[in-house]
């Protein structure tokens, strides 16, 4: 129980007990002793989040029941985002206080002048990047109340060159900024800040309140707030409430501690408030848990280490490491794995809060979505950036589907947007979309305008809807040129997403804008809207940089639905909030603590010179964040052991508790419980698994295939199964948004180009065939390529295939006449009374020797007289017998004098011919019987379709590998054989 309150000002609450609940308690049994209301007493708290967690904890308090809380007022932090007003209406002079400027407004006019100087920044999101690290800077040099005017000190010709510029750019920045400030009425957040802080300690040196005032949770590391806090604490109802100051250490170690040091910051704020550690009351004495001396050893100055020798000849090891446990996982993955069963076990236990507290943000991400597995939504308490969001998608979606040029991606990537609705119901603009990217989009063709798109629709419903879309679009498709208005860009792509997104269909409510996140981002553009006029004109693809870099800056939490006793913590938000159960997750190096990065404006020596904290000042109050959750009751440790598939170093400070555990004869393993790792690695391990059979399906005959194309053939022969999912299931392969730039599309090329040559000389080669043949080779090029620039580079590839094709039609031409190209053929054979049906497509059919001649055009593979002899390669054959029996269009039935594959690859060998010229009526002959027999074989009810019955003979292409899942069940069946 707590007693009333003490008579020192300054007291402390031990990192092993509840920060949060200790205050609160405290605060409840002060006013209940003292007869003072709750209502007149004013609480100094870190932040914001501080408040709205003190709030919620007297609400817990009082089981729920509205009371009357204190005032509470935030008095800063270190994040420039998050310094707070205290507002104090009585202070003379507070109304004169120009007003701060905001984030964004501070951001954007920061760019501007930046982008002002010649030569020095390389685009607008450069500009953006730049001005949000000088804003950063200049906060730094204002909390620590320093003046640029010292920046004199800093001798340019010691440092290297690149830096002399640095800090050339600097003065220049230094100089404008102030004057653009002052004419615009607004100073800097931190410097308000300064000025508010330092007005009210004058006025309650001035004129004592006569009611409480608490600091709390306050560790001090700002210059200002330890001011205030020595006026606090000499006020005659002020009190200063430490969280977590060490009072185990002895003094010589005291006396030791550095910036890295947990304690520092709070050594600082004693010495600045003029009280020593013997004068600070600790809430509860005498009550130390063993981890406290535990944390106080394993953070000993190095001159003090020596006592980590001795330190478990005093101190009960099972005491200290009670509630504790260790886990190095083998990655991320498995990191957050076991987070996500950690915190789902701490659910079985009523009423139990648990929280992960990490400074890294990839891996609470990776718990969230760990969670999801056991259908719980976490609350982060950093949230989510505006540009992650389903509505940041939408907007930046739009711009990429309005940029010079079309793009088939970025617009179905639009469409297909969540928030996407033009006006239609859901399932109806679902619909059309399926059906535009099916029936269109993905037909081979290219596009290179939305005009060019309606050309290619032939539904009248799909017509209207497209053009609903276009309509949408166009107008900031217009602005894909040149360079316009900031201003007027964002108006004409906000009116876009508003008339594209419309209206829910039950509520009615606008999609745009509602819940958390459309009300994050209504602020968002609404802020936006007013300082738009600081950018100036920008093309459309800046437009998309800065707004995309903007929306990271923007944060959106939410609000409702995540679960009420699971929370992902910061290590600030952390440091008040109350968890019985704590993970302390991604212990590494670079992460606890962070890596302090590169500096872009100063160098370590120069920040040093002119008087920033270096980063170990960070670095302490990161070791201070650590030590308050290291010492709850139940904690658990994890770290990945690769990050990114790369070693991990541990943090320092596991390895300072490692030391101190080998000391009593332990280490840091000997905290793990091998059955959570055991049970994370079968979450997704199945005891009974056996490997994937190879298919083989067996349809009733009634829907086995009645035909096939002459192409399909060969493939029948190798894999059946691929015909039983072509034919049979009817099943396709989606075709590509945009045509791959491979090896098909060189055939495809060629096979056009050589086409187009022949059909438009029937009766002889052109002199200049060359040439003729190079421009419709370029003309194909334009039609195939989206991107006209690409030409060039694939011309090199056609350049000496053109001059071996036109000599090899030379002497062909000589001895054979060029009859149709790309004709159609079809053959309906009678295979024991039932017909069957086999069509196909012949690239090329002359007249040689008074027979046909049946040429096909290849860009790759291995071809051979012999194969195509034993009709192993039965593609031509099967056209031969096309051919002999008048099934193609325009060609009476005749002999077939020559089969020939003409391959045209641009190797080595930049072209070859192999070709059958003798016996054809045999090879007609044996591919008609082999067909017969094939048809005959699969007719039967008992003969499945097998997925590559010979393994010697896998496919070049196999379109339906995937789901025959051959990789699972090639290897077993290569074992047998």
């Amino acid at each position: 129980m707590i007693t009333d309150c003490p008579k020192k000002s300054v007291y402390t609450i031990p990192s092993s007990q509840s920060f949060e609940r200790f205050f609160v308690q405290y605060v409840m049994n002060y006013a209940a002793s003292s007869g003072v209301e709750l209502t007149s007493m004013h609480l100094l708290l870190p932040s914001r989040r501080a408040c709205r967690i003190m709030r919620s904890a007297f609400l817990r308090y009082n089981d729920g029941k509205a009371m009357l809380l204190p005032n509470m007022s935030p008095i800063g932090e270190v994040d420039s985002e998050d310094l707070s007003l205290i507002t104090f209406s009585n202070t003379a002079g507070f109304l004169d206080i120009p007003e701060a400027i905001a984030p964004m407004q501070r951001q954007l006019m920061m760019a501007k002048l930046i982008r002002s100087l010649p030569d020095f920044v390389q685009g607008a999101e450069h500009a953006l990047s730049l001005a949000q690290h000088l804003c950063q800077f200049i906060d730094q040099v204002l909390v620590e109340e320093l003046s640029f005017e010292d920046m004199g000190k800093i001798v340019p010709e010691e440092f290297s060159e690149h830096w002399q510029i640095t800090l050339d750019f600097l003065k220049i920045i230094v100089q404008h900024w102030p004057n653009i400030l002052a004419e615009n009425n607004l100073i800097e957040s931190a410097q308000r800040r300064i000025i508010l802080l330092d007005s009210l300690s004058q006025h309650w040196q001035h004129s004592p309140p006569d009611y409480p005032v608490i600091a709390a949770g306050v560790t001090g590391s700002i210059p200002a707030v330890r001011r205030l806090l020595k006026v606090v604490s000499d006020l005659p109802y002020g009190h200063i409430i430490l969280p977590g100051l060490d009072q185990i250490m002895d003094d010589d170690a005291w006396n030791a501690i550095e910036e890295t040091h947990p304690q520092y910051a709070l050594k600082q704020t004693l010495q600045h408030v003029g009280c020593t550690r013997q004068d600070v009351s600790v809430f509860n004495e005498g009550m130390h848990m063993a981890r406290e001396s535990l944390a106080s050893a394993m953070m000993l100055p190095a001159v003090s280490t020596y006592q980590w020798q001795s330190f478990f000849d005093h101190n009960d090891i099972d005491a200290c490491l009670s509630g504790l446990q260790y886990y190095a996982c083998a990655n991320e993955q498995e990191e957050a794995a076991l987070i996500a069963l950690l915190m789902r076990e701490s659910l079985e236990v009523p009423g139990q809060v648990c929280a992960l507290v990490t400074p890294d943000r990839k891996l609470a991400k990776r718990v969230r979505a760990a969670c999801g597995r056991y259908g719980i939504e976490v609350d982060d308490s950093a949230g989510q950036s505006l540009y992650e969001t389903n509505l940041g998608a939408f907007f930046i979606l739009l711009l990429q589907a309005c940029h010079e040029g079309y793009d088939s991606v970025a617009l179905l990537s639009f469409l297909k947007s969540p928030i996407a609705r033009a006006g239609y119901s859901k399932s109806e603009f679902r619909g059309f979309v399926n059906q535009l990217e099916c029936d269109v989009l993905r037909q081979e063709h290219v596009f290179r305008s939305y005009d060019d798109l309606v050309a290619h629709i032939e539904v009248p419903q799909l017509l209207e809807f497209y053009d609903c879309v276009a309509d949408v679009i166009k107008p900031l498709y217009g602005y894909a040129r040149g360079s316009h208005a900031f201003s007027e860009l964002l108006k004409v792509h906000l009116h876009a997403a508003e008339l594209f997104a419309g209206r829910d269909d039950l509520s009615g409510q606008e999609v745009l804008w509602r819940g958390t996140v459309g009300e994050a981002g209504s602020s968002f553009f609404a802020d936006l809207f007013q300082y738009a006029h600081f950018i100036g004109d920008v093309t459309l693809r800046e437009y998309e940089e800065i707004l995309s870099s903007l929306m990271r800056g923007a944060t959106v939490r939410l609000a409702y639905g995540v679960h009420p006793r699971l929370l992902i913590l910061g290590q600030l938000e952390a440091r008040l909030s109350h968890a019985d159960r704590v993970i302390i997750g991604g212990l590494n190096e670079g992460v606890w603590p962070a890596d302090s990065g590169h500096e872009p404006w100063m160098s370590r020596p120069m920040r040093k010179r002119f008087g920033l904290p270096g980063p170990e000042q960070a670095v302490g109050l990161s070791a201070h964040d650590f030590v308050q959750n290291f010492c709850a009751q139940d904690v658990i440790l994890t770290r990945s052991e690769k990050v990114d598939r790369a070693p991990s170093v541990p943090s320092r400070w596991l390895s300072r508790l490692n030391t101190v555990l080998r000391s009593g004869g332990r280490t840091l393993n000997d905290l793990t419980q091998p059955q959570y790792l055991q049970w994370v690695e079968q979450l997704d391990y199945c005891e009974t698994y056996e490997p994937y059979a190879r298919p083989a399906p067996k349809p009733p005959v009634c829907v086995r295939p009645r035909g096939v194309s002459v192409t399909k053939v060969e493939t029948w022969l190798s894999d059946p199964y691929s015909i039983y999912m072509y034919y049979v299931l009817n099943l396709r392969p989606l075709k590509p948004l945009v045509p791959p730039q491979d090896s098909a599309l060189r055939g495809i090329v060629l096979h056009e180009a050589f086409d187009r040559f022949v059909a438009d000389n029937p009766a002889a080669i052109p002199a200049d065939a060359e040439t003729v043949l190079n421009d419709i080779v370029r003309d194909v090029l334009f039609e195939r390529l989206a991107d006209p620039r690409d030409v060039e580079a694939w011309w090199p590839k056609f350049s000496a295939i053109i001059s071996w094709f036109v000599k090899h039609e030379e002497a062909w031409r000589e001895r054979a006449r060029f009859l149709t190209s790309e004709v159609k053929g079809s053959l309906t054979l009678d295979i024991d009374g039932a017909p069957f049906k086999l069509y196909g497509r012949a690239d090329r059919i002359d007249r040689i020797n008074q027979g046909y001649a049946i040429i096909d055009y290849k860009s790759g593979g291995q071809f051979s007289k012999s194969k195509l002899k034993n009709v192993d390669m039965p593609q031509l054959p099967l056209e031969a017998l096309i051919a002999a029996n008048g099934g193609y269009e325009g060609l009476a039935a005749g002999d077939v004098s020559y089969l020939g594959y003409w391959k045209a690859s641009g190797g080595r060998d930049v072209g070859e011919v192999t070709a059958v010229d003798e016996d054809i009526g045999n090879v007609i002959q044996a591919i008609e019987a082999r067909l017969s027999e094939l048809v005959r074989v699969f007719r039967d009810q008992d003969t499945p379709f097998y997925c590559i019955p010979d393994l010697s003979r896998v496919p070049r292409f196999h379109d339906y590998a995937h789901v025959a899942r051959v990789k699972e069940w090639i290897i077993q069946s290569q074992g047998e054989a």
